[in-house]
Parts: C-alpha cells; structure tokens; sequence
C-alpha cells in the first residue's frame, strides 16, 4: 500500500500533533482519497502550503501504483510552483510515463509554469514520442523564447505537430516567422496550410500587402474548398488593389464552382473600395444566379461614400432583369435592398414596382418606400 493511501487523522488533532512538514504530508495526503470535488478542495489547500508540499507531490506524482486522479492533481497543483525542481520532476515524468494522459497533465503543469519551463520543454523535442506533447505545452506559454523551438517543430513529419506549431507562431505576428508561413502554404497537409493562411494574415500590420497576395494567390485554386475559402477571405482583409484584382479574376473565371465566386463578392464587399464596387458591377453580367442573389443584399454593408453608386447599380440591375418567375427572387432582393440603401430618388421606380404582376416584388416595393419615407433626410 501506497504511504499516501494510510488513514487522515482529524486535521485538528494532526495540526496539533505534527510540525509542518507533517502538516503538509498530511494535506497531501488527502489528494488520494475521497471523490474529486474532495480532491479538488484539497488541491487548493495543498497549493497553499508552497514548498512545504513539494516532495510529497512529487512522490504522488512519480508513483505508478497510485490512482490516476490523484497523479492529476499531483501535477495540477506543481503547476502552481515555481521551483526548479519542480519542473525538473514534471519533465522527468514527462519523458518517462506511458500514460498518455497523465502526459498531457504534466504537459499542462508546465505550460502553467510558463516561461521559466520553455527551456526544458525544447530539450523534449529531440525525442519524437514526446514532440506532439512538447509542441502543444510550447504553444499555450504565449513567450517570444518559444519561437525558435516552434520553428524547429515545422521539420516534423506529422502534419498535426506542425499545424499546431504555425498556429502558435501567428499570435505572435513576428516578422521572423513569415519563412514558415510561406513553407506552410505549399503543406501537402490542409490543416497546415490553413494555419499558414491565418498565420500569414497575422502579418499584415508587418508587410507590404502585394507580396502577401502573391503567397495567397495560388491557393484561391487549391484542390480543398475549405483552404481556399480561407484564402480568398485572407484576401477580403488586404484593402489593396493586388487583393481587389485577385479577387475579381475568380469573377471572371466560369471553370471555378460557384461556392468560390460567391466567397469572391463577401470579400470584395469586405474591401469596401470603390476599385472592388466598380469590379463587382463591371462584373454583374457574367454572375450566375446564386452569386448574384449573394452579392445584391450584402451591398447594404458598403461603406457610406459608395452606397449612391450601389443604389444606381441596383435601379440598372433591377431594369435589365426579365420579369419571369425564375428571376422572382432576385427582383425581390434588389427591391428590398433598394429600400435600405434608398440614397438617391426612388419614389417613381418603386411606385410602378407596386403594379407589378410578382406579389413578392409589390409587397418588396411597398416595404421599400416605407423606409424611404422613414429614412432620415
């Protein structure tokens, strides 16, 4: 039987009874009885005793016929400590235990500890069993001493390690990291080019934009939707005329699903430029339907100075549009966003819209003048 497993004394009589070494043994103690909100009440009086605690919590810790639960609060509670030998003890049970998650305790300890644990965490990553692990506490102790490691984590084999190292490299937008982002992006492995994406749009306080849209470019035609979604909206985010002029090749190329062109018009209407609006109307010919019912009501997001050139489009628009039911939706639309853009005068062409034979489309036009006649002057 485990020491740790012996019978507690009413604390009362062991606080009268004992010097605080024993105190503290005593209190240690109880992290291996009772249910866990008992242990977790424990844990937080175990904390408490600082240093007095320390080489009752390592021996719970290193023993492997203790329960796991009392191991767990073993490492939590180190985690509160600062002492070197208390990260000396973590990391030795980090290398050595083949309980997984007793792994991922430690590993949780340590990054609890934070910067003064980063140098005995890299020494980890030389063992590819424990990298994984190593990777993920490195990425949670957000420290600047941590980005030559995660840059070494980027030659690992597995794609998961080296997701996890790029994502924790974009938070801290350090110019130094662009190589791996730009190493990221061409990743035979999605997750890790997506990270690379976000990474490398965490840059762009740092860099010239056009050279980003280079690196973005490429993958608005990667073989994974998800990824060029992310690309084309990384591209929504550079207000650049590189970015507007990307974004507006997607327009004009038919061979794309529409699910990007569509993605194309949220971005471009992010720039809210008016090279993006002037591409978007130039654009409008070419759209098929579901891009232009994406792009019509999200016009109502631009920004003030282009919204009377929006307006015009949308009477242009609205004209140009056969009057047959399988186009009732989108007059239905531009009507209605007719009405909350409503920046130029547009009572007689909403009034002859309340003749027309779609009810959807009066009805529309009814609601439409109703906010031009709330609209403030």
């Amino acid at each position: 039987m485990s020491p740790f497993d012996q019978p507690l004394l009413p604390q009362s009589i062991a606080d009268r009874e004992a010097g605080p070494a024993t105190t503290a043994s005593s209190a240690v103690t109880g992290l291996c009885t009772g249910d866990f909100h008992d242990r977790w009440d424990q844990a937080r009086q175990v904390a408490s005793l600082g240093a007095a605690a320390l080489a009752d919590l390592l021996t719970i810790l290193q023993d492997d016929d203790q329960d796991w639960e009392a191991r767990w609060f073993a490492a939590r509670t180190l985690g509160d400590l600062r002492q070197p030998e208390v990260i000396a003890g973590l990391i030795e049970t980090f290398a050595t235990t083949e309980d997984d998650d007793l792994r991922q305790a430690v590993a949780a300890a340590l990054t609890q500890i934070g910067p003064p644990a980063i140098a005995a965490l890299g020494q980890q990553l030389a063992q590819p069993a424990l990298r994984p692990i190593a990777v993920q506490a490195l990425a949670r102790i957000h420290h600047p001493d941590t980005i030559p490691l995660l840059l070494m984590a980027m030659e690992d084999e597995r794609s998961p390690v080296r997701a996890t190292a790029l994502d924790a490299l974009g938070s801290y937008a350090d110019p130094l990291t662009l190589p791996a982002m730009e190493q990221g992006l061409v990743d035979p492995a999605v997750p890790v080019r997506l990270a690379a994406i976000r990474g490398l749009l965490s840059l762009r306080q740092h860099l010239d934009h056009d050279p980003m849209v280079q690196h973005l470019t490429p993958r608005l035609h990667d073989a994974d939707h998800s990824v060029a979604q992310q690309a084309i909206y990384g591209l929504g985010r550079l207000p650049s005329l590189a970015a507007t002029q990307a974004l507006l090749a997607i327009l004009q190329t038919s061979t794309l699903p529409t699910d990007r062109q569509i993605w194309a018009v949220q971005a471009l209407i992010w720039q809210s430029t008016a090279p993006a609006l002037d591409g978007l109307i130039a654009a409008w010919a070419t759209l098929g339907e579901p891009v232009r019912l994406a792009l019509v009501p999200r016009l109502t997001t631009l920004s003030p100075d282009l919204r009377a050139q929006a307006t015009s489009a949308l009477v242009d628009w609205l004209r140009a549009v056969p009057t047959t039911p399988a186009h009732s939706p989108l007059r239905r639309h531009l009507v209605l966003t007719l009405g909350q853009l409503g920046t130029v005068n547009l009572e007689s062409t909403l009034q002859a819209l309340l003749q027309d034979p779609d009810s959807g489309v009066r009805l529309h036009a009814e609601a439409a003048l109703r906010q031009l006649a709330t609209a403030p002057a």
